[in-house]
């Protein structure tokens, strides 16, 4: 009948169209979530503080830790200085990471694509750590694949046509460049 050959049109004019349509532009951050945390204390560098919920905290001492998880990045690209967020507590259950809100723990200075070990470094009041075990919850990594990020320099964000001359692979660069000034 004529109203299954209209639909049998329309079908064939929407996969002509999503055929021929250019790949999407992946441009939004990639959440990492961690596995297999485990954790020790290292020596902290000379003059190093700590803090929680903004107050810096001189007096106690402070303990430098060092996290180490296991990552499962979903990108085909590495992941430069991703933001490490989650919660931190103390063996008395109290918070070694400001809990009031969803910030930024530390970062990870790359996330290779698939799974890897990463590590990142917090400090915290000696007396905190020495209460006991450490607990966390909701340890990840988020950032953005490539080696450009939004932000990253320029009022826009954007790399200069000149200062891609100086990325690792001017290609990609060139490449991103021209990516992020489609999306603004």
């Amino acid at each position: 009948s004529i109203a299954i050959a209209r639909r049998v049109t329309a079908l064939a004019a929407a996969a002509t169209l999503a055929a021929a349509a250019p790949p999407a532009l992946a441009v939004g951050p990639v959440s990492v979530p961690f596995e297999d945390v485990t954790y020790a204390r290292v020596e902290c560098a000379r003059g190093t503080m700590s803090s929680v919920g903004g107050a810096v905290n001189v007096r106690a001492g402070v303990a430098c830790v060092e996290f180490s998880a296991t990552a499962k990045n979903p990108s085909s690209k590495a992941l430069n200085n991703a933001d490490v967020y989650g919660r931190v507590y103390d063996g008395n259950g109290s918070a070694v990471t400001d809990v009031s809100e969803n910030n930024r723990i530390a970062y990870v200075d790359e996330v290779p694509a698939g799974t890897s070990k990463v590590t990142f470094a917090l400090t915290m009041p000696a007396t905190q750590y020495e209460a006991g075990a450490l607990s966390w919850s909701g340890l990840k990594a988020s950032g953005f694949a490539g080696k450009i990020l939004p932000g990253q320099t320029g009022g826009l964000g954007l790399l200069g046509e000149d200062e891609c001359e100086l990325a690792v692979d001017p290609a990609e660069c060139e490449s991103d460049r021209a990516a992020m000034g489609a999306v603004r």
